[in-house]
């Protein structure tokens, strides 16, 4: 398992991991959006035998970062890798401040996202197309 900054070149790959899991989905990210998140954000990549198999986004913002996607292809859920790129991403960026949305209905990652030290801050309502979101925060 080899976790590296994604760039230009891994789209492709990128965008089969959203298309398996956020399919019909009306957030699921494009080719275009990608693009530009490659560019202006950060994207971790989790390679298997040279497949990358997850991904976790990270928007820069002034004071924080905010989580906007963390996905796992189903094949690899459950074997640990959303807490490595969480950790990777929580050992490697540069601030102290962290924020995310999940819907109400996501306990593993709402779990996940606790043990790391993430708070509960406030609930969204019809954050999604199809339920609430809870806000998280976590300070260092």
């Amino acid at each position: 398992m080899k976790i590296e900054k994604a760039n230009l070149d891994d789209i492709k790959e990128l965008l089969f991991i959203e298309e398996k899991l956020f399919l019909n989905d009306s957030s699921a990210l494009s080719k275009a959006s990608f693009s530009y998140h490659l560019k202006r954000n950060i994207i971790y990549k989790i390679k298997i035998d040279k497949k990358t198999v997850a991904y976790i986004l990270w928007l820069k913002r002034k004071n924080y970062y905010r989580l906007y996607s963390l996905a796992i292809l189903k094949e690899f859920q459950g074997k640990g890798l959303g807490k490595s790129l969480l950790e990777f991403s929580l050992n490697t960026l540069d601030k102290d401040c962290f924020e995310l949305e999940v819907r109400v209905s996501n306990q593993t990652a709402i779990n996940l996202y606790e043990k790391f030290g993430f708070k509960k801050v406030k609930v969204l309502e019809e954050f999604y197309d199809d339920e609430d979101g809870i806000k998280m925060r976590l300070k260092r």
